[in-house]
């Protein structure tokens, strides 16, 4: 005769305990990390502006203003859901509406036009955001992605 042991009862019903209780724990940490508006409120200063260009002539003058646009301009993020944009100078460069949408920065400009920016860091200190442009110029059709770089 073979011997088959058997686990105990116990064994079992403490394996189907551990197995609902490491899935919860796993939708718990996926949910409660992601960046929630809260974190993101305040004032954040453009530090670094990046233009990949994907499509389109040399736009040298263009690539510098955005950066004399972003770098030393201010990016005010307030709690309840406007937000301001000043370039490098102090102007006015933009205002509407923010919120973050699946892990994303959205922001609806006043003037009707929406971004979606990429969130691709964050710290308490320092937000990294990335976004797709697409538009026509004397020159034809631009496009590429700017990565802007803040700090708070």
């Amino acid at each position: 005769m073979i011997l088959i042991e058997k686990n105990p009862p116990s064994s079992k019903s403490r394996i189907l305990t551990i197995i609902p209780f490491f899935l919860g724990l796993m939708i718990l940490v996926s949910c409660s990390g992601g960046i929630q508006k809260e974190d993101l409120v305040g004032t954040w200063i453009g530090t670094d502006f990046n233009f990949e260009q994907s499509e389109g002539g040399e736009m040298a003058a263009m690539i510098e203003g955005g950066r004399m646009l972003h770098e030393d301009g201010r990016l005010e993020l307030n709690e309840n859901g406007t937000f301001r944009i000043f370039a490098g100078k102090g102007d006015l460069n933009g205002l509407g509406t923010w919120e973050i949408d699946g892990g994303d920065l959205v922001m609806n400009y006043d003037v009707g036009e929406v971004t979606r920016y990429e969130i691709l860091s964050f710290t308490d200190k320092e937000l990294v955001t990335k976004h797709e442009v697409e538009f026509e110029s004397p020159l034809g059709k631009i496009a590429g992605i700017i990565t802007l770089t803040y700090r708070r």
